[in-house]
């Protein structure tokens, strides 16, 4: 699914509405026991970050914005290297389960190069 074709790749809402919706057991999932944060409010945080291409220090002001707690990039940068693999299968769940849902509005891209000689 490509980005540009897909604009329900831009509403981080319905991202993170859909992992809630996703059956996942995250206790099985190798990792460290996070400390402040459970792992399910760590991973929405990684999507976030992924799902717009942040930096770690932008993903730490727009995880305030969306979630209403703050991460550190330190915390963030932990979980990205000890979750790797696992947020990728997570990020592949969440992207099939979008292809699963309908589109409510569809747009033309009508755009049309031209050079003038």
């Amino acid at each position: 699914m490509l980005k540009r074709w897909d604009t329900r790749l831009y509403d981080i809402k319905l991202i993170l509405e859909v992992f809630d919706s996703l059956s996942l057991d995250l206790r099985s999932i190798n990792a460290p026991k996070p400390k402040v944060y459970d792992l399910e409010t760590i991973i929405k945080a990684l999507l976030i970050k992924e799902f717009e291409g942040h930096s770690l220090r932008s993903a730490e002001v727009r995880i305030k914005e969306v979630l209403g707690i703050r991460i550190d990039h330190s915390v963030l940068h932990f979980w990205e290297k000890n979750l790797s693999s696992n947020i990728e299968e997570i990020l592949n769940k969440v992207l099939e389960r979008l292809q699963s849902i309908d589109y409510t509005d569809s747009f033309i891209d009508s755009t049309k190069f031209c050079c003038v000689g």
